[in-house]
């Protein structure tokens, strides 16, 4: 693969809109948290089991684990690219802009030669809350 080749293939892995990279974040912090979820129910099931069959005399509960509070702190290429909005007609009736971002790491910085102290950073906060409970009237 050539020099030009190279830089293509990183570019399509890691320039992306930042929207999509912070919701890729989100989404393998809930894949995470699902998989602690479902290792506590596993565990609950054998301890279950186990009380059930006398094996052991307690009545034991699994531990749960959440995530209560992720800070995520990326630094970030920043740029702005206009897309063009068509009409039915095929005639441009403006352009949306769109904010792209790539993560500033050692594949990124050595294809680019980009200097690190310009790139811009990234701070967001992913906080656990209570579920909405459902109010029954009488």
């Amino acid at each position: 693969m050539g020099d030009e080749a190279g830089k293509k293939v990183v570019i399509e892995t890691l320039v992306a809109p930042l929207g999509s990279i912070l919701k890729s974040v989100g989404a393998s912090l809930a894949e995470a948290q699902h998989a602690l979820d479902e290792n506590s129910i596993a565990t609950q099931k054998v301890l279950d089991l186990a009380v059930e069959n006398g094996e052991i005399e307690y009545d034991l509960q699994a531990p749960w684990y959440h995530f209560p509070e992720v800070d995520l702190e990326l630094k970030m290429a920043l740029s702005m690219k206009a897309e063009a909005e068509v009409d039915k007609k095929g005639k441009v009736r403006g352009y949306k802009p769109i904010l792209k971002s790539a993560p500033i790491n050692a594949a990124y910085k050595n294809t680019y030669n980009y200097d690190a102290s310009g790139s811009s950073q990234i701070k967001a906060k992913i906080v656990s809350i209570p579920p909405v409970s459902k109010i029954q009237e009488e």
